[in-house]
C-alpha cells in the first residue's frame, strides 16, 4: 500500500531522511537505514572537508536552528557510495551553493561513477541550479533532481527552466533564514557561527512548505518531495495532499530520534484506515482537486455541536466579535454577530465547531 517508485528506485514508504547531521557520514547513514523510511539524502557534499563552529544546533521550541555546514569532503563521499551506494536507498546531495555550476556537474559525474543512483543539487540561487542541471544533464544517466530555496518570487519561471534543463524531480524547501536566537542571560547568540545566525526548520515552517509544494505540484509533472515542518502522520499526509510524492524529515528525527519514522508511518496507516483510503495516489494532490470543488463565500458562520461541546468556554473567551455565549447549558454562536473568522474552531479542544453556509 505504501511502497512507491521514486525515480526508478523502489522504496518501502514515502518517508525520507533529508540533508542534515543524521546523514553526514557512512556510520550515520547505515544507522538511519535501519529506521522505517524509504530514502536517505546525504548531508550536503562539499569539495573539501570542513568543520562547523560549535554549538551549531539549537532547539527553538518545537523547531530547530541549524548552523552546521560541516562535511567529510567529496573524495570521502565517493568512497561511501562505492561501498554502500547499491545497498542503501541513498541520494547524493551536492551543496551546489559552494561551487560553480561547472564544478557541480563534475562532482555529479564523479558521484555517479562511484555508485550514486540519484543526484540532487542544492542552492539558494535558482539560476545557478538551472545552469548546473543544464551542464550535468548530458553527463548524468541517473535521475537528477534539485532542492529549491524558500520564497522564490518567480517560481513558475524557475520551474520551467529546470524542467527544460532536464530535471527529474524537485524537492522543496530548504530551511528559512538566516535567523537569530539570543540567550537573554548573556546577550550572546545561541549558535556558534560568526554572527550567531543559522537557519530555521521544523514544525513552525510547515504552512509555508505546504503552500510551496501546492504551487510546485500545480506547475510541474515530475515527482515532488515536500521538506519542512513534518512532525507526525497528520502533517505528512497534508504534504502529500498538497502534491508531494515523497515526504522529507530531518528536524523531528534529530529532536525525537530515528524511531519517529516508524511512529509517523503508524499514524499514516491509522489515518488511512479511519478515512478509508487505500492508496497514496488517492490523497496525492487531493487539495488541488478539493479547491476546484469547494464554494467560496463570506457567509460561512461558526456552528457548535452541542453533543461534542464540553462547555470549556475557550471559544467564548477568544471570540473578538462576542458572538459566542452560553445558552441553554451549552455554548452557541450567534450567526447574526459571527464574522466567520475561523479562530474558534482552531482553539476548540474537542473539534466541536464547524463552519456552515448561512
Amino acid at each position: 500500500m505504501f511502497e512507491i517508485d521514486f525515480l526508478g528506485m523502489k522504496i518501502k514508504n514515502p518517508l525520507m531522511l533529508t540533508e542534515g547531521p543524521l546523514s553526514g557520514n557512512e556510520e550515520f547513514i547505515l544507522k538511519a537505514a535501519q529506521a522505517d523510511l524509504g530514502l536517505i539524502f546525504t548531508k550536503g557534499i562539499r569539495p573539501e572537508p570542513i568543520l562547523s563552529p560549535t554549538p551549531y544546533l539549537g532547539i527553538y521550541d518545537t523547531s530547530l536552528m541549524n548552523g552546521d555546514w560541516s562535511c567529510i569532503g567529496y573524495e570521502a563521499w565517493k568512497g561511501v557510495f562505492s561501498r554502500i551506494g547499491g545497498d542503501v536507498p541513498l541520494v547524493a546531495s551536492i551543496a551546489k551553493n559552494y561551487v560553480t555550476p561547472e564544478t557541480a556537474a563534475d562532482m555529479a559525474a564523479g558521484l555517479q561513477k562511484a555508485g550514486a543512483r540519484i543526484i540532487s543539487l542544492v542552492d539558494y540561487n535558482p539560476q545557478e541550479l538551472i545552469k548546473a542541471v543544464s551542464l550535468a544533464r548530458p553527463r548524468i544517466k541517473v535521475p537528477l533532481m534539485v532542492k529549491l530555496p524558500p520564497f522564490l518570487p518567480n517560481l513558475e519561471e524557475v520551474l520551467r527552466g529546470l524542467v527544460h534543463a532536464g530535471v527529474d524531480a524537485i524537492a522543496a524547501m530548504d530551511s528559512i533564514g538566516p535567523v537569530l536566537s539570543i540567550d537573554t542571560e548573556t546577550g550572546a547568540p545561541l549558535l556558534g557561527s560568526a554572527d550567531g545566525s543559522g537557519y530555521l526548520s521544523g514544525k513552525y515552517i510547515l504552512p509555508v512548505t505546504l503552500k510551496y509544494i501546492y504551487e510546485i505540484a500545480r506547475f510541474v509533472n515530475v515527482p515532488v518531495v515536500g521538506v519542512g515542518g513534518v512532525t507526525d502522520g497528520d502533517s505528512a499526509v497534508q504534504m502529500m495532499m498538497a502534491g508531494a510524492t515523497g515526504v522529507g524529515m530531518v528536524t523531528e528525527p534529530m529532536i525525537s530520534g530515528l524511531k519517529v519514522f516508524g511512529d509517523v508511518m503508524d499514524e499514516i496507516k491509522n489515518l488511512f484506515e479511519r478515512r478509508g483510503f487505500r492508496t497514496l495516489e488517492e490523497i496525492r494532490g487531493l487539495t488541488l482537486r478539493r479547491n476546484t470543488e469547494r464554494s467560496i463565500s463570506e457567509l460561512y458562520k461558526a456552528d457548535i455541536d452541542p453533543e461534542k461541546c464540553i462547555d470549556c468556554g475557550i471559544c467564548a473567551e477568544i471570540c473578538y466579535s462576542n458572538a459566542i455565549d452560553k445558552m441553554e447549558g451549552v455554548h452557541k454562536a450567534d450567526h447574526g454577530i459571527c464574522t466567520g473568522c475561523g479562530l474558534c474552531a482552531g482553539v476548540c479542544p474537542v473539534k466541536a465547531i464547524k463552519y456552515i453556509l448561512i
